[in-house]
């Protein structure tokens, strides 16, 4: 029984150290692709600076090395540029 929680317990971990590295390529991808979006879109000014915030407290928490956040930010961004 130990030894099988052990091996969960070691392979939980390689697979969050091998994930936040993705992480933190993708953020820079998304930052951009929202900033290009937000260049181009059409929203209320209110709706596009709640965006540009979203994306701008995305490249901080990147850069401060929170990239799951990161990621989360950026995608409530795009969320909110995509909608019709």
């Amino acid at each position: 029984m130990m030894k099988h929680l052990s091996t969960a317990m070691l392979a939980a971990t390689l697979v969050i150290a091998l994930a936040q590295p993705a992480w933190a390529r993708t953020c820079p991808k998304l930052i951009k692709e929202g900033r290009d979006l937000l260049a181009k879109s059409k929203l209320a000014q209110s709706e596009k600076a709640k965006a540009k915030s979203l994306i701008d407290e995305s490249e901080k928490l990147h850069d401060g090395g929170d990239h799951g956040e990161s990621m989360k930010k950026v995608k409530e961004a795009l969320t909110l540029l995509k909608k019709k």
